[in-house]
């Protein structure tokens, strides 16, 4: 299991000026078990995902009979990645890595959860929202980010 912890805030330690103490640093622990890429860049194990396997059609119809008849092309698998508690620099990673028009995303296959499934992706809508921010102290707010990944 990968684990990374990222240290944040309340200042580097004893003396100096500003004032403060370190007894209010947050820490971020971030998980990368689960294996996800954005191109070359690991995003860390969202607190919550969904997916939709679904398969597309060029056309379809049904006869008289109500047989169906259907040009099928291919099966996707679009996510939606969920993280509840982040540090605004994971925040500008994960976003900075679905900035492109076109990227490559490794994820858990959801039809065997034992594979990893690799395709073409974008990211369509991007919400964020933030649960603690203090403006005197903008190192120690908690940020949340839901991204879905939508296949090519």
């Amino acid at each position: 299991m990968a684990v990374v912890v990222s240290d944040y805030g309340g200042g580097g330690g004893s003396g100096g000026s500003g004032g403060g103490s370190s007894s209010s640093r947050m820490y971020f622990t971030y998980k990368y078990d689960m294996g996800i890429k954005v191109g070359d860049t690991s995003i860390p194990d969202p607190s919550k995902w969904t997916y939709q396997v679904g398969d597309l059609d060029t056309s379809g119809s049904r006869d008289a009979k109500g047989l169906l008849h259907r040009a099928y092309v291919a099966t996707k698998i679009n996510y939606e990645f969920e993280w509840n508690a982040l540090e605004w620099a994971m925040i500008e990673r994960i976003v900075g890595a679905v900035q492109k028009a076109k990227f490559t995303l490794t994820a858990p296959d959801p039809r065997t959860f034992k594979t990893k499934y690799k395709g073409d992706y974008y990211v369509g809508d991007r919400t964020g929202s933030c649960s603690y921010y203090l403006p005197s102290r903008p190192d120690v707010a908690v940020f949340s980010l839901k991204l879905k990944f939508i296949e090519y």
